[in-house]
């Protein structure tokens, strides 16, 4: 396949026969070949100008390591199958790895060499650790492609200003949607071709294409003028699932008005939220600066009443990090490369804050009601409540150790702490917008604070870095606080306990009642299953397996411990009626008598606890303002 053509300048400057230290401009180009998507293949060929040097020499070419959001050194390379380099003539130049680093290629270049021609296949469908966003999917009618999937650059450029011209070759009959400006198409091209922009914009912007597409206006009347063009561009399995309820397509129109007048400004021209309406690729999403990747199942879809949960909290917390994230970014984590490490420490703002307001706005505009947001509080506040590593791990830790923590633990989860930057993150600016409130006698909240962070204008830098010391000053310019003490104490210290005042604050009572939580099904993160961590200090599957337990409690006394199953209690079998009925009869002063399988061995014990049911709840003090409810009123002006 022809790569259309643009003009190639001088980039490069060899110092010595072996030398990897290269300058580089743009000029830069890729073809994206993506007619074996369906067969769970993507093939892309790139050619990358180079100086004309009289000397052999050695280029160094990178594979994105640190791909943006995904908060960690995890690019995919496991799943290229296929890599070839040439020169301009289409002779096979020799490579190999940096020795410890796999991601970095050294290319012997005879001299004379204008350009390198790099050949890529990729196996797509078959995600390696980390974000399953950033990688590619691909089924009979519909694809996603992640360019960082298919990308070598070289290691002296910076990725903000060398430029990359894209075409992308699609199936016969599949459209494609992308935050990429289109061009005019080349003569006898067989793809659709873009316009160049920065490599780090081209990394930025995932392609969405598919047999079956459709396009939705998410700018209310009347706000045209004040809000840049959004479309919501849905693909799906058939055409039918690409025609959206007509209630979630008001309620996201409404997430665009309410994210507008919560910031202020928008650091963007125009927004794409790509929607994959399918059974065939797994849920999943990534945050972007000019637009949003999302994959849902088509059964989330069917009515307003059955987006929920994670589906329904995935588009406005995307959609947010395009303020969070992407324009306002922590300065540890702004680069000029996709190999550089990155201090992620301040991930509870990166990604707590974006929780916390992707939660906001999808209450404001009526995605979520406020006593489902309630019930989120509790949840979050009940799972921070039970998190015992916070005693040797910071919260802030947790953000510097994001991507080792990533995938999880099946075994003592509490004690290795996970991602807890999300969602305590997100009580962290659940009490600040509270505290603003409370100081400034109702004067100020944090949209005051999303109004000033946020402000975008033409001439601000994207990404605009902030530091830790930006947010407390912005902080105090609204109300006067030891803002500097209350991070510390939430996010930078070793913790015996969770602090949950900020229940007070809202105008709640957070406390041990005696009957269990009663958290609804579809509640974000509830994972089902028997929760008796106020009881007797353990979760449990349904069929009896131990999930997790907390450090002395009656369990751990016991010598329970995760995926040890309980098969019997009593004189019956295990199943969740017996356990509830031995649970109410502690009451009367009767241990559970437990028969567990651990290993090959059966064992009998005793948990010892007399209490009956209890459970961490959320009460309104009638004697203080509702100021949760003040929090989530919809903004109007």
């Amino acid at each position: 396949m022809r790569l259309f053509g643009i003009v190639l300048g001088l980039i490069a400057v060899c110092i010595g026969d072996n030398s990897l230290a290269t300058v580089y401009q743009d000029a830069m180009q890729v073809e994206i070949d993506a007619r074996d998507l369906p067969r769970k293949l993507l093939h892309a060929r790139l050619e990358i100008p180079l100086a004309d040097s009289p000397t052999e020499h050695k280029v160094a070419l990178w594979y994105p390591k640190w791909v943006p959001g995904s908060h960690g050194p995890g690019g995919p390379i496991a799943n290229v199958a296929g890599l070839r380099i040439e020169d301009q003539f289409g002779k096979t130049l020799f490579w190999q790895r940096t020795p410890g680093e796999v991601y970095r290629l050294e290319v012997t270049v005879p001299a004379n060499t204008k350009s390198l021609r790099v050949s890529i296949r990729y196996i797509t469908n078959q995600p390696s650790t980390g974000s399953m966003g950033h990688d590619s999917w691909g089924s009979s009618k519909l694809g996603v492609i992640s360019p960082n999937t298919i990308l070598l650059y070289p290691e002296a450029v910076d990725v903000n200003t060398l430029q990359v011209a894209t075409t992308v070759v699609l199936p016969n009959q599949w459209k494609v949607s992308t935050a990429l400006p289109l061009d005019e198409p080349a003569e006898g091209s067989a793809g659709v071709r873009f316009k160049p922009v920065s490599l780090s914009r081209f990394v930025d912007s995932p392609i969405m294409c598919g047999a079956n597409q459709k396009t939705y206006d998410l700018v209310e009347p009347g706000r045209m003028n004040s809000i840049p063009a959004h479309r919501l561009q849905v693909f799906g399995d058939e055409a039918s699932q690409c025609e959206l309820n007509d209630e979630i397509v008001q309620k996201f129109r409404s997430m665009v008005t309410q994210a507008a007048l919560l910031t202020g400004s928008h650091p963007f021209d125009q927004f794409d939220i790509l929607l994959g309406v399918t059974n065939q690729l797994p849920a999943n999403g990534l945050e972007h600066a000019r637009s949003t990747l999302n994959v849902l199942p088509p059964s989330a879809l069917t009515s307003a009443k059955q987006l929920r949960g994670w589906n329904r909290l995935l588009i406005p917390h995307e959609y947010m990090h395009a303020w969070c994230g992407k324009y306002r970014r922590p300065a540890g984590m702004v680069s000029s490369s996709f190999h550089t490490p990155e201090n992620t420490e301040l991930l509870w703002v990166y990604e707590g804050l974006t929780q916390y307001l992707g939660e906001l706005v999808e209450a404001r505009c009526g995605l979520m009601t406020n006593e489902q947001f309630i019930h989120r509080l509790l949840v979050e506040l009940r799972n921070a409540t039970h998190q015992q590593g916070r005693d040797w791990r910071t919260l802030a830790d947790t953000g510097a150790a994001a991507h080792i923590l990533r995938d999880g633990s099946n075994s003592w989860p509490g004690l290795r702490r996970s991602q807890d930057f999300y969602m305590e993150g997100m009580l962290f600016w659940l009490e600040a917008d509270a505290i603003l409130r409370k100081e400034s006698g109702g004067k100020k909240s944090l949209d005051d604070f999303c109004h000033e962070f946020f402000r975008a204008g033409n001439d601000s830098p994207r990404p605009n870095p902030f530091t830790r010391e930006d947010l407390i000053r912005i902080l105090n310019s609204l109300v006067s606080f030891d803002w500097d003490g209350l991070i510390r104490r939430r996010v930078e210290s070793f913790q015996s306990a969770f602090d949950p005042s900020v229940a007070g604050l809202l105008g709640y009572r957070f406390e041990l009642q005696p009957e269990a939580s009663s958290v609804p099904a579809d509640t974000f993160r509830y994972s089902g299953g028997i929760d008796a961590y106020d009881s007797v200090g353990a979760t449990f599957s349904n069929d009896g397996r131990v999930r997790n337990l907390l450090l002395g409690s009656p369990a751990d006394q016991a010598r329970l411990m995760p995926e040890m199953k309980i098969i019997g209690i009593g004189n019956y079998q295990w199943s969740p009626f017996r356990w509830a009925q031995a649970v109410e009869e502690t009451k009367n002063g009767t241990p559970i008598e437990l028969k567990i399988v651990d290993g090959d061995e059966v064992k009998s014990l005793q948990l010892h606890y007399y209490d009956g049911p209890r459970g961490l709840n959320l009460v309104r003090q009638a004697e203080s303002s509702d100021v949760l409810a003040e929090i989530l009123k919809p903004l109007e002006h």
